[in-house]
């Protein structure tokens, strides 16, 4: 599935571990940093819940073009 389809079925909110650690996640082994950034709706949020918090967005920005074959509002 193209990566704007997997974007689409997950949600608007950010989540980072709490802490650094290393899981198993569909038999792959994958640490987890700081800077790993999960998305509202990833397996791994519900694998390991109590090891992500939500992350504070200062700015959102919105797409500035139509995706191919998306109408846009005038």
């Amino acid at each position: 599935m193209p990566a704007a389809r997997e974007a689409d079925k997950t949600g608007r909110e950010i989540y980072a571990p709490r802490e650094p650690f290393i899981a198993n996640v569909d038999g792959q082994e994958i640490v987890f940093t700081a800077q790993t950034l999960v998305r509202e709706g990833h397996r791994v949020l519900e694998l390991y819940p109590d090891a992500f918090e939500p992350v504070r967005i200062a700015y959102d920005v919105e797409q500035a073009t139509a995706a191919p074959g998306e109408r846009r509002a005038r």
